[in-house]
């Protein structure tokens, strides 16, 4: 399923936990310097993302049986979770939405119900908060808009049918409107609250989540990028990708600061092999790396942790597991005092429902930072849509 550069899930599968690659230390199941994981019984994960949906099946010691991946196909409703929660509004709309996603985790368990291993796996989901509404066929209208109330992000569980019988599914706890149970399993996943030192988390898709915290604080925020990291207007080109080429075209000199694209380009783009890219990719780009920049300054700002307080920047995500921590710092997606800190950790929500699945929590009360009410990030984020000028 190619598309451009990469394939169609996202700029990975969607389904990797991480793997040795370039020079990084990268949280995986394998011996990469990081722990192990080791369960009581086999076990499944969900992750039910805004553009993908991803399953595994994994056994007692911490490897992938089989997995299971798909674009979201929800997405025919809008391709982020404001386009869905106005879709929502139509009752026949927000069943059709909870249906569609049930179908495709009955699909990822139809294919592992193939392997012995799966017979009586318990099942974890993890999601952005819309989502996990959408999946339990809650209206949502109350995370779209002030005071962004969400009233049913504690563990629940929820029926999902299979070809076999009928699995209970348990979903994690979020944290707020904007930040879900997929950023709880990050957590998990990075051990940011078992930490001496700060570390960072960043979910980099649709959703710009962000956690910040070592063992005595936790930080939670998220900022909305859009699709651009996924693909979006740019036309055969993911995110990874695209800030790549952005970075090259900055330095050879075919687009400045502003992001406005030089002569002859402007007007109808300019081709890198087969790859097209648009003023409007470009506009699209500066948008979601702006939200993100800014969304990393203000919860530093607000935890009052500089970035050389920070030991580590997990980079979560099948876009974070392809990007490179020099381009990004160098279109102004991360700072540059963090990018030689950058880690991929993979699809971290799959991997920490597994921790949560053996009794992990997050223990401390996070405090959630609500980037919309925030007059610092606003200020941040318009400074930040140029890029950094190369000298």
């Amino acid at each position: 399923m190619n598309k451009g550069t990469r394939c169609t899930i996202c700029t990975g599968c969607g389904r990797c936990f991480g793997e040795v690659k370039r020079d990084a230390i990268i949280l995986s199941f394998s011996d990469t310097g990081k722990e192990s994981i080791t369960l009581s019984a086999p076990v499944i994960t969900a992750d039910i993302g805004t553009t993908t949906i991803a399953m595994v099946l994994v056994s007692e010691d911490g490897s992938v049986i089989d997995s299971y991946s798909v674009l979201n196909p929800q997405g025919k409703y809008g391709a982020d979770v404001l386009s869905r929660i106005a879709a929502s509004k139509d009752p026949a709309v927000l069943k059709d939405m909870q249906s569609l996603v049930l179908n495709e985790i009955s699909k990822g368990l139809d294919k592992f119900s193939a392997h012995p291993d799966s017979k009586g796996c318990e099942i974890f989901i993890s999601a952005n908060t819309t989502m996990t509404y959408l999946l339990r066929g809650l209206d949502p209208e109350s995370l779209g808009k002030a005071p962004f109330v969400a009233e049913h992000i504690s563990e629940d569980t929820i029926t999902v049918p299979s070809k076999d019988k009928e699995y209970t599914a348990r979903i994690l706890p979020g944290f707020s409107a904007f930040v879900g149970s997929d950023i709880y399993a990050g957590i998990l996943a990075s051990d940011l609250c078992s930490s001496d030192k700060y570390k960072l988390l960043c979910d980099l898709g649709t959703n710009g989540e962000i956690a910040l915290g070592n063992k005595d604080h936790l930080y939670v925020t998220a900022t909305a990028a859009g699709p651009a990291f996924e693909g979006g207007p740019c036309k055969g080109i993911w995110g990874a990708d695209m800030i790549h080429l952005s970075s090259v075209m900055l330095k050879e000199g075919c687009m400045d600061e502003t992001g406005l694209l030089k002569d002859p380009y402007f007007d109808e783009g300019i081709n890198i092999g087969s790859v097209h890219i648009t003023e409007e990719s470009v506009r699209a780009l500066q948008l979601a790396k702006g939200a993100i920049y800014a969304g990393i300054e203000t919860i530093c700002k607000r935890a009052g942790v500089s970035y050389k307080d920070i030991d580590e920047v997990i980079l979560a995500g099948g876009f974070g597991y392809f990007l490179s921590p020099s381009d990004a710092s160098a279109i102004g997606l991360i700072p540059e005092e963090l990018s030689a800190k950058c880690t991929s950790g993979g699809n971290t929500a799959l991997k920490g429902a597994l921790h949560y699945s053996e009794g992990r929590k997050v223990a401390l009360n996070a405090e959630v930072i609500n980037l919309a009410e925030d007059p610092y990030f606003n200020d941040i984020y318009m400074n930040a849509l140029n890029f950094p000028e190369i000298l």
